[in-house]
């Protein structure tokens, strides 16, 4: 299924008390989206938009391609680097039942010839990693999970970039999101602070974006999961010029000052958007991300950045991609590169998984 360069962009305006979005998957679902081509399969995919409104804020920054460094702040994170670019991640804290391995680094970012090995074993479903440090974490080289079937989170507020070289080695699922917090159960996970590991028992089922600006999130990659396992990008604006193939994949565009809760009855995924109510009880234990998150423009400068993702900065402060301007607003998810849900059969037929673009 082939579609022309996709840009789905919202009005700039606060998240109401309540909002609910529901994408229905469809059989044999492959998108291939590529600039300059047409819908050429009658398959229709719903669009929902979660809408993005938050103070624009302008900052000094360059984007650091720092190398995974654990942070000195109690979690236990230990990083190995040996001679060939492989970083062997392990420590960290564990969740009560041994269920939820969690990692703090203060800056996580990889050249196109080093490897993030996140060690885990079969015990651990999943491991939920912070980036503390302020800067945005700039991938080009792979990440690997290693001795278990984990799914994989990778929080960092201040931005995310896929570089053309990034690619998984996941047995699991893999989340990449510019929230400040992750729900398990009825607790948070925070990015900023300190968090009660041991009591963090469950399966991570809503995102807090307890900030006015969200950091954005750029993939240039190749991101492929294994069959039946799914693909998550969440941030203030997100931009898909790579490839992000899994069972199940959702690009969320989330505005300030939310929490989204993802859940699936059968074969419908739903999203539910609610403005952060810091009165409420869905609230108790979230800490606020309050360093600025820099715009798209400003994440994609200096460095190696603009090279390893193949976008152009222009003077005018736009942003594109072999010549065609993207949308960089905030609230926006621009598709440009291939989204492929397929999955085959017992007997080998190609059947749809689901894709929700919001």
């Amino acid at each position: 299924m082939a579609f022309q360069l996709f840009s789905n962009q919202f009005p700039r305006q606060s998240a109401q008390p309540h909002q609910q979005r529901s994408v229905a998957s469809r059989s044999n679902l492959s998108l291939n989206l590529q600039p300059g081509q047409k819908l050429v399969r009658g398959w229709a995919i719903a669009l929902t938009g979660l809408v993005g409104g938050f103070i624009g804020l302008t900052i000094a920054f360059q984007p650091v391609q720092a190398e995974p460094r654990a942070a000195n702040d109690g979690t236990g994170t230990n990083v190995r680097q040996d001679a060939e670019g492989i970083f062997d991640i392990d420590g960290g804290q564990l969740s009560g039942d041994g269920a939820n391995l969690f990692h703090s680094f203060q800056e996580f970012g990889l050249d196109a010839n080093q490897i993030a090995n996140f060690l885990s074993d079969p015990d651990i479903r999943n491991i939920i990693s912070r980036v503390v440090g302020g800067n945005s974490s700039m991938i080009d080289g792979l990440i690997r999970v290693s001795g278990g079937n984990s799914n994989l989170f990778v929080l960092n507020p201040a931005g995310v970039i896929f570089g053309q070289n990034a690619r998984l080695d996941v047995p699991g699922s893999f989340t990449a999101t510019t929230a400040t917090g992750i729900g398990i159960g009825d607790r948070w996970f925070n990015v900023s602070g300190d968090n009660d590991h041991a009591n963090l028992v469950g399966t991570p089922s809503q995102f807090a974006f307890h900030t006015q600006t969200p950091g954005n999130v750029v993939n240039a990659g190749d991101l492929r999961v294994a069959e039946g396992q799914s693909i998550t990008l969440l941030g203030g604006t997100v931009i898909n010029t790579g490839t992000v193939e899994g069972s199940e994949i959702l690009i969320t565009a989330v505005p300030g000052e939310s929490m989204v809760r993802l859940s699936q009855d059968g074969h419908v995924l739903s999203l539910e958007v609610t403005a952060i109510a810091p009165e409420s009880s869905d609230a108790a234990g979230l800490v606020e991300w309050s360093a600025p998150a820099a715009s798209i423009p400003e994440l994609l400068t200096g460095g190696d950045v603009s090279h390893a993702t193949g976008f152009q900065v222009n003077d005018d402060g736009t942003v594109s991609l072999n010549g065609a301007q993207l949308s960089t607003q905030p609230g926006a998810v621009t598709i440009a590169g291939r989204v492929d849900a397929t999955n085959l059969s017992t007997e080998g037929e190609a059947v749809g998984g689901t894709v929700a673009i919001a």
